[in-house]
């Protein structure tokens, strides 16, 4: 739940983004499936505005992809791509 307040942070206060960039990064190696299902889909919503700044976390992201069983979040993951 934390990880989608945040969201709505990034939305009111878009440099929150720069200050959590890396705890963010961190919640999509976590070991609860639905805190890395709603890491991915904050991810997929900032993205649209600015998709630069999520580029770096492709590797990451390629994990999840070919990791998970989550398929929900896998096709969040491809229309990252």
């Amino acid at each position: 739940k934390a990880v989608l307040t945040l969201y709505k942070l990034y939305l009111k206060y878009p440099h929150g983004l720069k200050l959590t960039y890396e705890r963010l990064r961190q919640r999509l190696d976590d070991k609860d499936d639905s805190v890395v299902s709603c890491t991915v889909s904050v991810i997929c919503e900032l993205s649209r505005k600015n998709p630069k700044n999520f580029l770096p976390l492709a590797p990451q992201l390629f994990k999840v992809l070919t990791t998970s069983e989550n398929n929900w979040m896998l096709i969040k993951i491809v229309k990252l791509m």
